[in-house]
């Protein structure tokens, strides 16, 4: 039997052929039909302008990282010679976030922080903390005891009498619009029922300066920390105060707790502290580097961040058991804010004006 050649693909053999050359065409075949059926799945799925990496959201972005925002103010809005240095920020929710700093400097994001506004605040003192219950209300304040209160987002400041008798007002709570705390040099801790309009002030049982104060979300419990190794605790809602021991005679210049019991104080020459009953006792933990610490913030008993000198930001998994150092862009900037709104999404915040933010890198980059 004759072999001829037709439309139809013929698996039969010629007469006196191999067997192999049948098995040969027949792989032949195969490759064939892969690759048209390969097209073919190509051509429907990208019908729409989409390729599959689209619909992973891959096309779109990268790994999570470490990128420096646009300088805050714009240079062109920058009044003074020197460049604004920033020394707290608060985030508010994925998309809104303050920050202060010196001559008085206050912006807000409402873009996840991709652009930053400034705002007037009818003074030209140092600022160094922020916080905000909602949208609306929210606190500032700074050296000479200044203390200023917006109940629009910002966008009007309002000047309140200045706390008597203190240096710098280092940190500031409000559990809603009307109790509020703050810290101070000497160990002044003062609290409001109004608002911020008036003050009264706390024994804090030491007269160390203290530099930052931390309530739990239920505003149940409170903590102080500052010089000298530092830590004041209120088991009242910030009523009445005492002194725990740190172990340390280190600066402390941050705390946060996640809960009732887990806790994390932060400081000079990489001072971690870690506490898990409450700050009945403190553990010294390594965090492997010896810039000061100025930041930290947790989301949960398990993830945080610390920042510090040189741009320093540090990250843990485990409750700050270990710590991990993160890549950032080299300088001699001091990051003092850090705040992140899930573990893929941050900000940060300190000298030179400069603003940096965790998350996807975009693939334009």
């Amino acid at each position: 039997m004759r072999y001829t050649p037709t439309a139809a693909v013929s698996f039969h053999s010629r007469p006196g052929e191999p067997y192999s050359g049948t098995v040969w065409r027949l792989a032949f075949l195969m490759i064939v039909l892969s690759a048209i059926m390969a097209i073919s799945l190509g051509c429907s799925s990208s019908s729409d302008g989409e390729t599959p990496a689209d619909s992973k959201g891959s096309a779109e972005s990268g790994p999570s990282e470490w990128r420096l925002l646009p300088q805050f103010p714009p240079r062109e809005q920058v009044i003074s010679r020197r460049l604004l240095g920033l020394n707290d920020l608060f985030t508010l929710d994925d998309n809104t976030a303050w920050v202060v700093g010196t001559d008085g400097a206050i912006g807000r994001t409402t873009d996840a922080g991709e652009t930053f506004a400034l705002q007037k605040s009818g003074t030209a003192i140092n600022l160094t903390a922020v916080w905000f219950v909602d949208n609306n209300n929210g606190w500032v304040v700074g050296t000479a005891g200044t203390v200023l209160k917006t109940t629009d987002g910002g966008d009007n400041w309002q000047i309140l009498q200045a706390v008597p008798g203190v240096f710098s007002l280092e940190s500031v709570y409000f559990e809603d619009a009307q109790n509020g705390w703050t810290v101070a040099d000497s160990g002044s801790i003062y609290k409001t029922a109004d608002g911020g309009v008036s003050w009264t002030e706390l024994d804090s049982g030491t007269r160390e300066d203290l530099l930052d104060v931390v309530f739990l979300s239920d505003g149940s419990k409170a903590w102080a920390v500052g010089y000298e190794g530092a830590v004041v605790h209120s088991a009242d809602g910030g009523e009445t105060w005492s002194v725990q021991s740190s172990g340390t005679d280190a600066v402390l210049n941050s705390v946060w707790f996640a809960s009732e019991t887990f806790g994390i104080a932060v400081g000079e020459n990489g001072t971690v502290l870690r506490t898990t009953d409450g700050g009945s006792t403190w553990a010294s933990v390594e965090s492997g580097q010896t810039e000061d610490l100025f930041g930290v913030f947790f989301l949960d008993e398990s993830n945080g961040w610390a920042v510090g000198a040189r741009n320093l930001v540090v990250s843990t998994a485990d409750g700050g058991a270990t710590w991990t150092m993160e890549e950032t862009t080299s300088s001699g900037d001091s990051l003092k804010g850090v705040m992140f709104t899930n573990v893929s999404s941050g900000l940060a915040a300190g000298s030179g004006g400069r603003i940096w933010k965790f998350g996807p890198r975009p693939l334009d980059n």
